[in-house]
Protein backbone atom coordinates (compact mmCIF):
# COMPACT_ATOMS: atom_id res chain seq x y z
CA UNK A 1 0.00 0.00 0.00
CA UNK A 2 2.04 3.09 -0.92
CA UNK A 3 0.83 6.37 1.36
CA UNK A 4 -0.61 9.08 -0.04
CA UNK A 5 2.25 11.95 0.03
CA UNK A 6 1.07 15.47 0.87
CA UNK A 7 0.55 17.97 -1.97
CA UNK A 8 3.78 19.96 -0.35
CA UNK A 9 6.36 21.08 -3.32
CA UNK A 10 8.82 22.15 -0.68
CA UNK A 11 9.66 22.95 2.75
CA UNK A 12 12.74 24.13 2.32
CA UNK A 13 15.09 27.01 2.62
CA UNK A 14 17.20 27.64 0.30
CA UNK A 15 19.42 24.20 1.46
CA UNK A 16 17.96 22.40 -1.86
CA UNK A 17 20.23 25.39 -4.31
CA UNK A 18 23.25 25.17 -1.82
CA UNK A 19 23.42 21.54 -1.79
CA UNK A 20 23.39 21.38 -5.71
CA UNK A 21 25.52 24.28 -5.92
CA UNK A 22 28.96 22.20 -3.72
CA UNK A 23 31.50 20.57 -5.79
CA UNK A 24 31.32 17.05 -5.93
CA UNK A 25 34.53 16.35 -3.53
CA UNK A 26 32.70 17.95 -1.07
CA UNK A 27 29.70 16.34 -1.28
CA UNK A 28 31.67 12.52 -1.74
CA UNK A 29 33.02 13.53 1.80
CA UNK A 30 29.55 14.03 3.18
CA UNK A 31 28.31 10.65 0.95
CA UNK A 32 31.07 9.04 3.48
CA UNK A 33 30.53 11.00 6.63
CA UNK A 34 26.49 10.30 6.47
CA UNK A 35 27.45 6.72 6.93
CA UNK A 36 27.81 7.32 10.31
CA UNK A 37 24.17 7.38 10.74
CA UNK A 38 23.70 3.89 8.59
CA UNK A 39 20.86 1.60 10.47
CA UNK A 40 23.18 -1.64 9.51
CA UNK A 41 26.54 -0.13 10.89
CA UNK A 42 25.09 1.08 14.26
CA UNK A 43 23.50 -2.70 14.39
CA UNK A 44 27.11 -3.86 13.53
CA UNK A 45 28.48 -1.30 16.25
CA UNK A 46 26.06 -2.50 19.21
CA UNK A 47 26.48 -6.03 18.40
CA UNK A 48 30.45 -6.02 18.42
CA UNK A 49 30.21 -4.08 21.95
CA UNK A 50 27.70 -6.61 23.67
CA UNK A 51 30.18 -9.38 22.18
CA UNK A 52 33.17 -7.84 23.98
CA UNK A 53 31.56 -5.90 26.48
CA UNK A 54 33.75 -3.62 29.24
CA UNK A 55 36.79 -4.25 27.07
CA UNK A 56 35.07 -1.82 24.71
CA UNK A 57 33.80 0.59 27.25
CA UNK A 58 30.45 -0.41 27.57
CA UNK A 59 28.67 -3.12 29.90
CA UNK A 60 26.53 -6.15 28.04
CA UNK A 61 23.65 -4.81 29.97
CA UNK A 62 23.86 -1.27 28.71
CA UNK A 63 24.94 -2.23 24.95
CA UNK A 64 21.48 -4.75 25.10
CA UNK A 65 19.61 -1.46 26.43
CA UNK A 66 21.63 0.42 23.44
CA UNK A 67 19.87 -2.02 20.88
CA UNK A 68 16.37 -1.41 21.98
CA UNK A 69 16.92 2.00 22.00
CA UNK A 70 17.86 1.51 17.99
CA UNK A 71 14.93 -0.61 17.30
CA UNK A 72 12.49 2.21 19.14
CA UNK A 73 14.11 4.50 16.42
CA UNK A 74 13.18 1.98 13.81
CA UNK A 75 9.55 1.87 14.55
CA UNK A 76 9.10 5.74 15.87
CA UNK A 77 10.94 6.65 11.95
CA UNK A 78 8.76 4.71 9.64
CA UNK A 79 5.37 5.16 11.66
CA UNK A 80 6.31 8.83 11.64
CA UNK A 81 6.93 9.30 7.83
CA UNK A 82 4.23 7.77 6.85
CA UNK A 83 1.69 9.37 9.00
CA UNK A 84 3.07 13.20 7.77
CA UNK A 85 3.97 11.64 4.63
CA UNK A 86 5.77 14.73 3.20
CA UNK A 87 8.61 13.69 0.19
CA UNK A 88 11.69 14.54 -0.34
CA UNK A 89 14.06 17.05 -2.38
CA UNK A 90 13.17 16.94 -6.04
CA UNK A 91 17.31 16.18 -6.26
CA UNK A 92 17.15 13.25 -3.90
CA UNK A 93 18.53 9.94 -5.47
CA UNK A 94 16.10 8.15 -2.87
CA UNK A 95 12.42 8.01 -3.78
CA UNK A 96 10.29 7.83 -0.48
CA UNK A 97 9.55 9.60 2.46
CA UNK A 98 11.54 12.14 3.76
CA UNK A 99 10.17 13.76 7.05
CA UNK A 100 11.74 12.99 9.95
CA UNK A 101 14.95 11.90 8.73
CA UNK A 102 15.81 8.70 9.81
CA UNK A 103 19.02 9.17 10.09
CA UNK A 104 19.21 12.07 12.40
CA UNK A 105 16.50 10.67 14.66
CA UNK A 106 18.73 6.91 14.34
CA UNK A 107 21.78 8.47 15.05
CA UNK A 108 20.58 10.58 17.95
CA UNK A 109 19.63 7.81 19.77
CA UNK A 110 21.87 5.03 18.68
CA UNK A 111 25.10 7.80 19.70
CA UNK A 112 23.50 9.68 22.42
CA UNK A 113 22.33 6.28 23.87
CA UNK A 114 26.27 5.16 23.87
CA UNK A 115 27.67 8.57 25.41
CA UNK A 116 24.83 7.71 28.52
CA UNK A 117 25.72 4.05 28.92
CA UNK A 118 29.32 3.81 28.02
CA UNK A 119 31.75 4.27 30.72
CA UNK A 120 35.13 5.03 29.20
CA UNK A 121 36.17 9.31 29.20
CA UNK A 122 34.10 11.91 31.05
CA UNK A 123 30.93 11.78 30.69
CA UNK A 124 30.77 15.49 29.30
CA UNK A 125 33.04 14.56 26.89
CA UNK A 126 31.33 11.56 25.23
CA UNK A 127 27.97 14.12 25.61
CA UNK A 128 29.71 16.55 23.28
CA UNK A 129 31.01 13.60 20.82
CA UNK A 130 28.01 12.10 20.64
CA UNK A 131 26.63 15.52 19.22
CA UNK A 132 29.17 16.46 17.38
CA UNK A 133 28.72 13.00 15.58
CA UNK A 134 24.92 13.60 14.90
CA UNK A 135 25.66 17.46 13.89
CA UNK A 136 27.69 15.64 11.04
CA UNK A 137 24.74 13.09 9.89
CA UNK A 138 22.40 15.90 9.54
CA UNK A 139 24.06 17.90 7.97
CA UNK A 140 25.17 15.46 5.38
CA UNK A 141 22.15 14.20 4.98
CA UNK A 142 20.97 17.81 4.00
CA UNK A 143 24.39 18.69 1.78
CA UNK A 144 23.89 15.20 -0.32
CA UNK A 145 20.46 16.10 -0.94
CA UNK A 146 18.01 13.35 0.30
CA UNK A 147 16.57 15.80 3.10
CA UNK A 148 15.57 19.52 4.22
CA UNK A 149 16.66 21.10 7.12
CA UNK A 150 13.02 20.42 8.68
CA UNK A 151 13.30 16.98 8.49
CA UNK A 152 16.89 16.67 9.69
CA UNK A 153 15.54 19.28 12.84
CA UNK A 154 12.70 16.80 13.40
CA UNK A 155 14.63 13.69 13.58
CA UNK A 156 17.50 15.15 15.76
CA UNK A 157 14.17 16.43 18.36
CA UNK A 158 12.21 12.65 18.18
CA UNK A 159 15.78 11.08 19.18
CA UNK A 160 16.57 13.36 21.78
CA UNK A 161 12.89 12.58 23.02
CA UNK A 162 13.12 8.99 22.64
CA UNK A 163 16.18 9.16 24.94
CA UNK A 164 14.50 11.05 27.49
CA UNK A 165 11.51 8.67 27.92
CA UNK A 166 13.59 5.99 27.26
CA UNK A 167 15.85 6.88 30.66
CA UNK A 168 13.40 8.95 32.56
CA UNK A 169 10.85 6.70 32.61
CA UNK A 170 13.42 3.39 33.25
CA UNK A 171 17.03 3.52 34.88
CA UNK A 172 16.49 7.27 35.33
CA UNK A 173 20.27 9.54 35.04
CA UNK A 174 22.70 10.28 37.91
CA UNK A 175 26.08 11.77 36.89
CA UNK A 176 27.81 11.50 40.04
CA UNK A 177 30.52 9.56 38.74
CA UNK A 178 32.51 11.37 36.11
CA UNK A 179 33.77 8.57 34.18
CA UNK A 180 31.02 6.34 34.37
CA UNK A 181 27.71 5.72 32.74
CA UNK A 182 25.08 8.24 33.54
CA UNK A 183 22.23 5.79 33.57
CA UNK A 184 22.32 1.84 34.76
CA UNK A 185 19.58 -0.17 33.14
CA UNK A 186 18.73 -3.32 34.56
CA UNK A 187 17.47 -6.57 33.42
CA UNK A 188 13.96 -5.65 33.45
CA UNK A 189 14.70 -2.17 32.15
CA UNK A 190 16.50 -3.68 29.08
CA UNK A 191 13.13 -6.24 28.47
CA UNK A 192 10.47 -3.71 28.58
CA UNK A 193 12.42 -1.33 26.40
CA UNK A 194 12.26 -4.39 23.76
CA UNK A 195 8.68 -4.69 24.45
CA UNK A 196 8.39 -0.84 23.87
CA UNK A 197 10.46 -1.14 20.78
CA UNK A 198 7.90 -4.15 19.91
CA UNK A 199 5.02 -1.82 20.35
CA UNK A 200 6.30 0.91 18.22
CA UNK A 201 7.03 -1.29 15.36
CA UNK A 202 3.64 -2.80 15.43
CA UNK A 203 2.09 0.11 15.75
CA UNK A 204 3.77 1.48 12.59
CA UNK A 205 2.61 -1.49 10.81
CA UNK A 206 -0.52 -0.08 10.54
CA UNK A 207 0.29 2.45 8.57
CA UNK A 208 3.05 0.89 7.01
CA UNK A 209 2.66 -2.55 6.03
CA UNK A 210 5.24 -3.00 3.43
CA UNK A 211 8.38 -1.44 4.77
CA UNK A 212 10.91 -4.46 5.22
CA UNK A 213 13.10 -2.53 7.61
CA UNK A 214 10.46 -2.29 9.85
CA UNK A 215 9.47 -6.22 9.79
CA UNK A 216 13.33 -6.49 10.40
CA UNK A 217 12.59 -4.47 13.60
CA UNK A 218 10.11 -6.00 14.74
CA UNK A 219 11.52 -9.60 14.33
CA UNK A 220 14.54 -8.73 15.85
CA UNK A 221 12.51 -6.96 19.05
CA UNK A 222 10.50 -10.09 19.71
CA UNK A 223 13.33 -12.16 19.47
CA UNK A 224 15.09 -9.76 21.64
CA UNK A 225 12.66 -10.14 24.38
CA UNK A 226 12.97 -13.76 24.42
CA UNK A 227 16.79 -14.10 23.89
CA UNK A 228 17.29 -11.40 27.15
CA UNK A 229 14.85 -13.72 29.41
CA UNK A 230 17.12 -16.51 28.59
CA UNK A 231 20.86 -15.61 27.76
CA UNK A 232 20.39 -12.30 29.60
CA UNK A 233 22.18 -13.04 32.65
CA UNK A 234 24.02 -15.15 31.54
CA UNK A 235 25.98 -12.75 29.14
CA UNK A 236 26.61 -10.33 32.02
CA UNK A 237 28.59 -13.02 33.75
CA UNK A 238 30.51 -14.11 30.97
CA UNK A 239 34.19 -13.45 29.72
CA UNK A 240 34.88 -13.32 25.91
CA UNK A 241 38.35 -13.85 25.80
CA UNK A 242 40.46 -12.07 23.00
CA UNK A 243 42.24 -15.48 21.71
CA UNK A 244 42.03 -15.99 17.70
CA UNK A 245 39.96 -18.90 18.35
CA UNK A 246 37.09 -16.99 20.39
CA UNK A 247 37.42 -14.28 18.18
CA UNK A 248 37.33 -16.21 14.88
CA UNK A 249 34.28 -17.70 15.83
CA UNK A 250 32.25 -14.44 17.97
CA UNK A 251 33.42 -12.42 14.98
CA UNK A 252 32.37 -15.01 12.07
CA UNK A 253 29.25 -15.62 13.90
CA UNK A 254 28.59 -11.73 14.03
CA UNK A 255 29.27 -11.49 10.85
CA UNK A 256 26.77 -14.56 9.22
CA UNK A 257 23.97 -13.25 11.33
CA UNK A 258 24.03 -9.55 10.65
CA UNK A 259 24.71 -10.48 7.06
CA UNK A 260 21.68 -12.70 6.60
CA UNK A 261 19.80 -9.76 8.59
CA UNK A 262 20.40 -7.27 6.62
CA UNK A 263 20.28 -9.14 3.30
CA UNK A 264 16.91 -10.60 4.28
CA UNK A 265 15.98 -6.91 4.72
CA UNK A 266 17.22 -5.90 1.42
CA UNK A 267 16.03 -9.22 -0.95
CA UNK A 268 13.35 -10.74 0.80
CA UNK A 269 10.11 -10.85 -0.70
CA UNK A 270 7.56 -12.13 2.46
CA UNK A 271 7.53 -9.73 4.76
CA UNK A 272 7.36 -13.51 7.74
CA UNK A 273 10.65 -14.45 6.29
CA UNK A 274 12.20 -10.57 7.60
CA UNK A 275 10.25 -11.14 10.64
CA UNK A 276 11.46 -14.89 11.25
CA UNK A 277 15.19 -13.76 10.38
CA UNK A 278 15.09 -10.66 12.83
CA UNK A 279 14.16 -12.98 15.53
CA UNK A 280 16.14 -15.35 15.23
CA UNK A 281 19.34 -12.96 14.27
CA UNK A 282 18.28 -11.59 17.77
CA UNK A 283 18.72 -14.81 19.38
CA UNK A 284 21.82 -15.24 18.02
CA UNK A 285 23.62 -11.88 18.53
CA UNK A 286 22.27 -12.12 22.62
CA UNK A 287 23.32 -15.70 23.19
CA UNK A 288 26.25 -15.16 20.97
CA UNK A 289 28.81 -14.28 24.14
CA UNK A 290 27.57 -17.37 26.51
CA UNK A 291 28.99 -19.63 23.12
CA UNK A 292 31.98 -18.27 22.65
CA UNK A 293 32.64 -17.54 26.42
CA UNK A 294 33.57 -18.73 29.75
CA UNK A 295 30.61 -18.70 32.24
CA UNK A 296 31.19 -17.68 36.30
CA UNK A 297 33.12 -14.43 35.43
CA UNK A 298 31.82 -11.03 35.51
CA UNK A 299 34.70 -9.06 35.30
CA UNK A 300 34.86 -8.57 31.82
CA UNK A 301 32.35 -7.79 29.42
CA UNK A 302 29.10 -7.76 32.25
Amino acid sequence: MTPSVTPLASRGVGEVAFAESLPEAVTSVFWGLTHLGNPYLLLTCVALAYLLGDRVGISRRNAAFALGLGLCAIGLTVGLKHFFGLPRPPISYREGLGFPSGHALGSTTFWGGVAVLAHRGRWRRRLALAGGVVAVVALSRVLIGVHYLADVAAGVAAGVAVLAAAFALGPGFSAEDPTGPIASPTHRHVAVLFGVALGLGLGALALAPGESELFLGIGTAAGGIVAWHRFGERAASTTVELSGNTLAVGGGGLAIVLGVMSGAAELAESGLLIVAVGAVGAVCLLALPVVVGDEGDGAVGS
